[in-house]
């Protein structure tokens, strides 16, 4: 079971989506994820997770580079909300860098009764309108993030990573360092990494729907081999064994 909820009107610049699922398998079920243009905030209803090789309950984990290992012994229930990273920020209220390429104990940054509350609430749109009271209290006294900041993460975006990282940083009026510095500060990952991770993740989206070549050309590669490259660094695996790896969990 998999539920798809998107936050409320208030919400909908700082979370991309809430999701509800819970799943129950013969035996022990590992996959492997991401890396993903969010970050991602897991509440787990009784369950725990080995996380590349970490045990965690519930967790939080930022922007990266590579995917993650995940397995749960053979249940898994709970929550899933994906932030917008600059979001993140606010809402944590520390340095994304903390957190990129990594996952920490859900009790670092958010207190923990709310997986209680949570798992103890009557039905799943009760479970969706409590995440939004929760995220709005939040971000009621939460401190900014530059403007310009946003503005950079939201040109990357669009682009699907395309945009210049020195065509931003002359636009801001910035230097690369100050650049840089902000980018990890507020989103994780430094600006070039951002945009490496949102241009896999657009070609990994559209993968097997047009050849190889035509995929690095759409996507903003400057070849083939450096489409192949790229999908190595993130997956560990090829263009096509990371599809032929993907056909297979799907069946």
């Amino acid at each position: 079971m998999l539920l798809q909820r998107i936050p409320a009107e208030r919400l909908r610049d700082h979370v991309n989506s809430y999701w509800g699922y819970e799943e129950v398998t013969p035996g022990p079920t590992r996959r492997s994820e991401g890396p993903g243009r969010a970050v991602a905030v897991v509440l787990s209803f009784g369950n725990g997770w080995l996380v590349d090789g970490q045990r965690r309950d519930s967790f939080i984990g930022g922007l990266r580079t590579s995917q993650v290992t995940t397995e749960h012994a053979g249940r898994s229930c709970g929550m899933q909300i994906d932030l917008v990273p600059w979001a993140a920020h606010r809402l944590f209220r520390t340095p994304m860098h903390e957190l990129a390429d990594t996952t920490v104990p859900l009790e670092e940054l958010l207190p923990p009764a709310l997986v209680w509350r949570l798992e103890e609430a009557p039905t799943w749109d009760t479970r969706f309108a409590l995440l939004d009271e929760f995220f709005m209290r939040r971000l009621a006294d939460a401190a900014d993030v530059s403007p310009e900041l946003v503005w950079a993460w939201e040109r990357l975006h669009a682009t699907d990573g395309r945009a210049p990282i020195g065509s931003l940083a002359e636009e801001l009026g910035w230097s690369r360092k100050r650049l840089v510095a902000r980018f990890r500060e507020q989103l994780g990952l430094q600006p070039k990494s951002v945009g490496r991770l949102l241009r896999f993740e657009r070609a990994r989206g559209l993968a097997g729907s047009m050849s190889w070549g035509e995929l690095a050309f759409t996507c903003g590669f400057s070849d083939q081999p450096h489409l192949i490259s790229e999908f190595k660094a993130f997956t560990g695996r090829t263009p096509e064994t990371f599809l032929q790896d993907t056909a297979a969990v799907v069946a």
